[in-house]
């Protein structure tokens, strides 16, 4: 009775000690969402359904909500049609993100446009240009909600103002764009992560700065220098087919119109 009784508390004792390494053995959330991050590098692909919103304030201001359904492919392609409403007419767009360059074509234009994929206006059709985490800061853990029917957890954080910054004006620089200056930069997310296999399923993005300079507003109408506005930025994606061929393959365009030629403004 003794021996029966001294392996019953051994085997209590393992599994306990078995339950109490797996939970010290549980990344931190800045673990998990750097390893999500790679995990989502590694995969390379993944479709996406999901919404946004942007929201311009300054000389002309005007607020408009999306729905977003496409492919990417990490780190710097995607293939995006946006069903948006702007001014009270509804317009679908197809936009095509390769390289740190986008292409955008609105339903019954012949053409595909270049727009730098920093720009304002075309960079918003650009959701995977904000998906990379490396510069997250401030990580926390919110919840352990279930997604799809797969245990998730639920983690917030926000990018360094200065980085993001950074990356606009590289991205404008690489793309021969330097039409306009962003600053005052506010930028946070929120992921969810599936414990099973520590890949990202849902991703809310926030962003807002100011932004001076030519808006890239009005294609054919003079151009500002000194034109003054913020955005805000919206996105909340869900990811899913993740790691999965994608057919056809997202390429540039083979034929692009010139981008409109605006006059700037004379100064004094």
């Amino acid at each position: 009775m003794r021996l029966r009784l001294a392996a019953v508390l051994a085997v209590a004792g393992l599994l306990l000690a078995c339950g109490q390494v797996a939970t010290l053995a549980e990344p931190t959330p800045v673990e998990l969402l750097q390893k999500a991050n790679a995990n989502l590098k590694t995969a390379k692909t993944t479709h996406i359904e999901g919404t946004g919103s942007v929201a311009l304030k300054g000389g002309m201001s005007m607020t408009f909500d999306m729905k977003l359904s496409g492919d990417a492919e990490v780190p710097d392609k995607a293939r995006i049609t946006a069903q948006m409403s702007i001014l009270g007419q509804n317009i679908s767009a197809d936009s095509i993100s390769v390289g740190g360059h986008t292409y955008v074509k609105t339903a019954g234009a012949a053409d595909w446009v270049e727009g730098a994929s920093a720009d304002p206006t075309q960079g918003m059709l650009d959701p995977m240009g904000q998906a990379d985490l490396t510069a997250a800061t401030n990580v926390t853990e919110l919840d352990r909600p279930t997604v799809d029917g797969k245990k998730t957890r639920h983690l917030s954080y926000s990018v360094d103002p200065q980085a993001l910054v950074d990356k606009m004006l590289k991205g404008m620089e690489s793309a021969g764009s330097t039409a306009f200056k962003p600053g005052n930069a506010t930028a946070s997310g929120e992921v969810w992560i599936r414990t099973d296999d520590n890949q990202i399923v849902r991703q809310l993005v926030k962003m807002g700065f100011d932004i001076e300079g030519d808006l890239g507003l009005g294609a054919g109408q003079p151009a500002s220098p000194t034109a003054k506005a913020s955005l805000e930025v919206s996105f909340d994606l869900a990811f899913s087919h993740i790691g999965e061929a994608i057919a056809p393959a997202i390429t540039a365009p083979p034929i692009v119109a010139p981008a409109p030629v605006r006059t700037p403004i004379p100064t004094r």
